[in-house]
């Protein structure tokens, strides 16, 4: 506690955040936690300690500093990025381009960066002065490495994007650039495939139409218009009763969740609502009303309970018979 300054974490194997929390504060204070095993193994009373201490220096070696040096830049890139699909405005065309950019940053790291990796570590055994320097390591190991991640993320990658390309004729940017037939075509596929939920003929002829309002209404920035921008669009001009169908389609694309972290978060409230001391609740009504509370904290912050109170009171009595 001395000598770092950012305390070493554990990992949790469930939680993909925690692996790269505990490999960053190691990597980047190796050469304090090499200081210090050694000051142990030299004034420590405590043969236990002393033991343990010469184990753990014992296995930081070339092979130990070279893969800890890579998974800290490759576990990194892996959680900025799943960080940001986390978030609740992002939209599936988005997340398949931070998908797309990990995929490729990851690859470009495995051709050209992998040399620079071995060359820092070379130079950390020798300042550290680590006798055992040898180390084998075949091209096969190093594709291993990264056979999982690009597996997950082109999986990941496909999937998002093939969902994208459908609605991708909705954005600002499509509406501009295509052409009508262009336009009709992609939304007879779109309605061919949620043919439950929209009207084909009239989807056709309402797209047409809403790509000329759109561009009379925001010719300037039509280009950089998202889909949520659009949506809004038709809520501001009261728009809902002459594009429908279009208003569906955007919600369906809206509403299609990214990742399922948001519906993790939801079950992980309950342990918080429902604890030791609520263990005894019996009413679903009451702890789904808290768990509402709990997951739309944020909306619950804004409310104004005057005005709730106020209404409460306006509301007429009504006698009820015992």
């Amino acid at each position: 506690m001395q000598t770092l300054k950012v305390s070493l974490k554990g990992h949790s194997d469930i939680r993909w955040s925690s692996k790269s929390n505990a490999i960053k504060p190691l990597n980047t204070q190796i050469k304090e936690v090499y200081g210090v095993l050694q000051n142990m193994i030299a004034n420590s009373l405590n043969a236990d300690t002393t033991s343990s201490a010469q184990s753990l220096l014992k296995n930081i070696n070339l092979t130990f500093l070279f893969y800890l040096d890579v998974w800290n830049q490759i576990l990194g890139q892996v959680d900025r990025a799943t960080k940001a699909l986390q978030m609740k405005t992002l939209t599936l065309d988005k997340a398949a381009s931070l998908i797309q950019v990990l995929k490729n940053s990851l690859q470009e790291f495995r051709n050209t960066e992998f040399e620079e990796n071995f060359t820092r570590t070379s130079t950390l055994v020798n300042t550290l002065g680590i006798t055992n320097t040898s180390m084998r390591f075949k091209k096969k190991k190093r594709l291993e490495l990264y056979e999982g991640q690009d597996d997950g993320i082109h999986i990941s990658y496909e999937k998002l994007m093939e969902v994208a390309d459908d609605f991708g004729f909705l954005s600002g940017a499509s509406l501009y650039n295509m052409s009508t037939i262009e336009l009709k075509k992609a939304a007879m596929d779109l309605a061919m495939k949620y043919e439950k939920n929209i009207n084909c003929a009239e989807f056709i002829d309402e797209i047409t139409d809403f790509q000329h309002v759109v561009k009379s209404i925001i010719p300037d920035h039509i280009k950089s218009a998202t889909v949520i921008e659009l949506l809004q669009l038709i809520q501001d001009y009261n728009l809902k009763e002459s594009y429908p169908n279009i208003e569906i389609v955007f919600r369906i694309f809206l509403t299609m969740p990214v990742t399922a972290a948001t519906c993790e978060r939801s079950f992980s409230k309950l342990k918080l609502i429902k604890n030791y001391l609520r263990s005894t609740m019996g009413g679903q009504e009451r702890l789904s009303n808290l768990s509402i509370l709990s997951i739309e904290n944020e909306v619950a912050g804004e409310i104004n309970f005057e005005d709730v109170i106020d209404e409460f009171a306006a509301i007429k009595s009504r006698k009820v018979k015992l």
